[in-house]
């Protein structure tokens, strides 16, 4: 009986080691076979309308933008 027992238990997790690989290679080709999903065919599609039409604009580059706007009184 105490035979039987210590057989059993290695061939348990033997089993269950190869189904746990099993289930991990079927389900890592299952997912490399799939199709594009719908958003991502929509993302590959689009493309940004207004680009090119909007100037490059940098408020930074101007020394003073408002200069001559505002007369100070105490010079």
């Amino acid at each position: 009986m105490r035979r039987k027992r210590n057989l059993l238990i290695p061939l348990l997790i033997l089993l269950v080691l190869l189904g746990s690989v099993a289930v991990f290679l079927l389900a890592k080709g299952k997912f490399q076979k799939q199709k594009s999903s719908l958003g991502e065919q929509i993302y590959e599609q689009v493309k940004n309308p207004i680009s090119g039409k909007i100037p490059e604009v940098n408020p930074f580059g101007k020394v003073n933008p408002f200069k001559g706007v505002y007369k100070n009184p105490f010079e």
